[in-house]
């Protein structure tokens, strides 16, 4: 009985988490709606998320950041990136604590390439990162359509840290969009790093997504 209640409150722990992405996916993906990221969990290391490119802990602003890019840090929720500055911000999407926007590339330009951040605190709940990974998995066609997983992986970085990645497609409104994700658990928060990008964009920022995720730190 009390397995049941803890793996139910798992199941809708993680699609709060889940809905709260894909919220923050449908604030307006078109040019005159200032656009915002898509939801969830990402797929094997590649590019973006190799590791060498993965979640590191103790945020701090002492950290150098790179030629190109900025700091942002949330010290209430424990985390900080760099990101390009050539890239805008956003911090008013409900469930994300900020997305990070690629620039629009004239006016046939309808979508902007998006890096966002969630934090989600998992009250206490004892869960895994592989659980958290395979309940979100197999919520994530509630919220997106037509959605396709590409891989998953649970992973380990060289310092001990672990992750799970996530690499989907779906329909998201008007678009077809392709997501790479990176969940780890630290602290007892859920920390969820998503790319999301248009099909034929996706391979245009990886590489500068991997950046921002090799300097990705948490609490």
């Amino acid at each position: 009985m009390k397995r049941n209640s803890s793996r139910k409150a798992l199941k809708v722990s993680v699609a709060l988490g889940l809905l709260a992405l894909a919220l923050s996916a449908c604030g307006g993906n078109s040019k005159e709606e200032k656009n915002s990221p898509s939801p969830y969990v990402s797929a094997s290391p590649s590019a973006s998320a190799t590791s060498s490119e993965s979640p590191s802990a103790s945020p701090s602003s002492e950290a150098s950041v790179a030629a190109g890019f900025k700091l942002f840090e949330s010290k209430e929720n424990g985390t900080s990136i760099q990101y390009p500055e050539s890239w805008t911000t956003q911090e008013n999407i409900p469930g994300a604590i900020i997305a990070f926007l690629t620039p629009l590339e004239g006016e046939n330009d309808k979508f902007q390439e998006s890096v966002n951040i969630v934090v989600q605190d998992l009250g206490g709940q004892a869960i895994t990162l592989e659980q958290y990974g395979e309940l979100s998995k197999q919520s994530l066609p509630q919220f997106i359509t037509d959605m396709e997983l590409i891989d998953a992986e649970l992973a380990k970085t060289d310092a001990g840290t672990e992750f799970y990645t996530l690499e989907y497609t779906g329909k998201q409104g008007a678009f077809d969009l392709h997501w790479r994700q990176i969940v780890t658990i630290s602290g007892g928060k859920a920390y969820i790093l998503s790319y999301t990008a248009e099909p034929d964009s996706f391979d245009k920022y990886v590489e500068t997504v991997g950046t921002m995720v090799d300097s990705w730190i948490f609490e």
